[in-house]
């Protein structure tokens, strides 16, 4: 069997095992010390394992399926593949293979594997097929949990046995396109008029779902829901409006939901909101045992639907607006002699006179730097470098004279999204609380978790 260009030798690359064609694909990390004595994949306690337990889950049989690794090659110690490893191995051999597999689902095992297919978060998205792209491949992508991880740490095993129990169901649930995204949203930043509207016009509720947003720890706004696709947002600046909220709170029995309830109880307090009585689907999630605690991992788990991310809201805007601070500082850094550091030097000459080189000041190629590697789409965070400089003793001359020209740099924030945009992001939590706080409670009647009488935060 042919090596990928990077393979350094050592061990025999262990090929694929099962037929082809095959419906279903599984695709898992690197062999292991048996697969690597015997060259055959899966074998041992983790593919029996996979054969006896999880595989029947799904009705699915070992016979029935194809099986491979990202990385043909065992290392010594089992050790983890590398970035570079996963993508050089995997693009010379699995296209291939998936070529002649030809399946109709491909099960991604384990985070190497999921490497392969970058918009693929396992944490969030184990047990979901979704319909994507491996290499020429365009069809259903499953990513679950490798089946050794249940072997090293039981308390994934409930995960992983219900990820493989639910194949089925959640292919079927794909395939019908039954997704709760389709469903119209309400969403709408409300002066103190509508908001009263909405909260006055049911009464007798006594379920919200409440979320708040701030700007670098600035209360920025509130949002609630009392019914699923439905959510207004109060901007912290509108102090009628914000007035109305925390009477209202005040003297409505109202219990408020929220996700991670520390956080937005005191932002709320901030904005002189105190619920008489609130939940916390976070601590609720964590007492069902097998659910993530983060909010649209949750949600994801719960429902199949893709929450968009703070990040993909705030980033891209945070960076354009930082971007334009920092084309004009640059200017400025340019401009004035002042920035400028001058260097004098002596050559070890006789008869040399001393001479005068104008070097870029610390400033300027620091923010030469940052409008190269800034975008968007990078991981590159250019907030850090800029506190550090900013941190600096040494720089407080640049730092002051650039802050009383254009002020000081924008900061990763919501403030800095457009309007619209950030309502409906903000408003989707607070909707997706009350939802998740719903079906947590049809999930405790299911099960021996209860929550005693008058067991509630006050």
């Amino acid at each position: 069997m042919n090596r990928c260009s990077i393979c350094p030798g050592k061990y025999h690359p262990i090929p694929g095992d099962g037929p082809r064609p095959a419906r279903v694909l599984l695709v898992g990390e690197r062999p292991g010390a048996n697969e690597n004595k015997w060259a055959k994949v899966f074998i041992g306690k983790t593919g029996q394992e996979l054969d006896e337990t999880y595989l029947p889950l799904a009705n699915l049989h070992r016979q029935d399926v194809r099986i491979c690794n990202t990385v043909l090659c065992w290392a010594d110690n089992n050790r983890t593949p590398t970035d570079k490893e996963i993508d050089c191995c995997a693009r010379h051999h699995l296209p291939q293979e998936i070529e002649r597999t030809q399946p109709s689902l491909i099960i991604l095992m384990g985070g190497s594997a999921c490497k392969l297919v970058p918009s693929i978060k396992l944490d969030t998205h184990h047990g979901f097929p979704q319909w994507n792209r491996l290499f020429d491949y365009e069809g259903w992508i499953l990513p679950m949990y490798h089946p050794a991880l249940g072997l090293h740490e039981s308390r994934w095993m409930t995960q992983l046995l219900e990820d493989w129990e639910s194949i089925g169901e959640r292919m079927i649930v794909r395939a019908e396109g039954a997704i709760a995204s389709d469903v119209p949203k309400d969403y709408r930043i409300a002066d103190r008029r509508e908001i009263a509207a909405y909260l006055d016009c049911l009464p007798a509720v006594l379920e919200l779902g409440a979320d708040t947003e701030d700007h670098v720890g600035v209360p920025w706004s509130v949002q609630i829901s009392h019914t699923p696709g439905t959510a207004r947002l109060v901007r912290a600046d509108d102090t009628e409006a914000i007035r109305y909220v925390a009477e209202w709170a005040r003297e409505s029995s109202s219990e408020w939901t929220f996700h991670f309830a520390l956080h937005d109880l005191d932002i709320l307090a901030k904005m002189g909101i105190h619920p008489p009585r609130y939940r916390d689907t976070q601590h609720e999630a964590y007492h069902l045992g097998n659910l993530p605690q983060g909010l649209k991992p949750l949600v994801y788990r719960l429902f199949g639907y893709t929450m968009t991310s703070w990040e993909d809201v705030v980033r891209p805007y945070s960076i354009e607006a930082l971007q334009c601070w920092m084309v004009e500082a640059l200017d400025i850094a340019r401009a004035d002699l002042s920035l400028i550091e001058v260097e004098r030097y002596k050559k070890p000459y006789r008869g040399q006179t001393v001479k005068e080189t104008v070097k870029k000041g610390p400033l300027e190629s620091l923010l030469n730097r940052l409008l190269v590697h800034a975008a968007p789409d990078s991981e590159y965070d250019p907030w850090d470098r800029l506190r550090d400089f900013w941190r600096d003793d040494a720089n407080d001359h640049a730092v002051s004279h650039i802050e009383a020209r254009v002020g000081r740099y924008p900061l990763l924030g919501i403030a800095n999204a457009p309007l619209a945009r950030a309502v409906t992001y903000a408003c989707g939590d607070a909707d997706w609380t009350l939802q998740v706080e719903d079906e947590l409670a049809k999930r405790r009647q299911d099960s021996t978790f209860a929550v005693a009488e008058g067991d509630q935060d006050l």
